[in-house]
């Protein structure tokens, strides 16, 4: 209940409705128009993950940094510093027409007067991409959990899954904390990227192919009860 709850007021949140939600429900597995949806969707996602591999490209490929080792800017169509060069070195599926169409919408990406493309940050974003974006994460996070609890029994690797958590703490003396914990996941996340991007297979049919991939993220919530109870006290106080 607490899983629903957490989701139905997340796209309540994001202007989903309530009629959608409750009719989303109601579609049986295995339905054409379920399964067309879930296609679309990998579609959307597989792109989106594309282009976090053409960012980590450009950020990282010596034939794209200056002197300084900060990401060229590309030309649109043509050259060895252009988003079709970018595309096919970052080895991804996704076409360069649609890696353009997605960089003018990404505040990731600028456009300068010369109408070229001028990268602002690593990580590849898109506006109102949340909806999408939380059902990745918890679809690969309940991949996590699935994948741990089949193989208790076994000698296979369980996958990492750890929670730090502090059940009380001042939010508005955190920014610190907050700061070190991306600057040291920037880090650990690069190392990692690099890693695996060594042992991607462009295209392969054979048996035990799959995805392989880390996700981080940081998470702070102000109480509910503390916030209650302040509420009274300061009624009480009123009175």
């Amino acid at each position: 209940m607490a899983l629903l709850a957490a989701t139905f007021a997340f796209l309540r949140e994001n202007d989903i409705s309530n009629k959608f939600i409750v009719e989303s429900t109601r579609q049986p597995r295995g339905s054409r128009k379920l399964d067309r949806s879930v296609r679309e969707y990998r579609r959307l996602v597989r792109a989106y993950e594309d282009m976090g591999m053409v960012m980590s490209t450009w950020f990282s490929l010596p034939r794209f940094l200056d002197a300084e080792g900060r990401p060229l800017p590309l030309a649109v169509s043509r050259g060895p510093q252009s988003v079709p060069s970018l595309v096919r070195l970052s080895r991804v599926k996704i076409s360069a027409a649609l890696a353009v169409e997605l960089m003018r919408r990404s505040p990731s990406v600028r456009i300068d007067a010369r109408g070229h493309f001028i990268a602002l940050k690593r990580v590849f974003v898109l506006p109102d991409f949340e909806v999408p974006r939380a059902a990745l994460v918890i679809e690969r996070y309940l991949d996590t959990l699935r994948r741990n609890f089949s193989v208790q029994r076994t000698d296979t690797t369980l996958l990492l899954e750890r929670n730090c958590y502090v059940p009380e703490i001042d939010l508005r003396k955190i920014n610190p904390i907050l700061r070190d914990i991306k600057g040291r996941g920037t880090a650990f996340m690069d190392s990692v990227d690099g890693d695996i991007e060594a042992h991607r297979i462009r295209r392969s049919r054979r048996k035990g192919v799959g995805e392989l991939g880390v996700l981080i993220f940081a998470w702070t919530r102000p109480s509910k009860s503390r916030r209650s109870k302040s509420n009274f006290e300061a009624k009480a106080e009123r009175k």
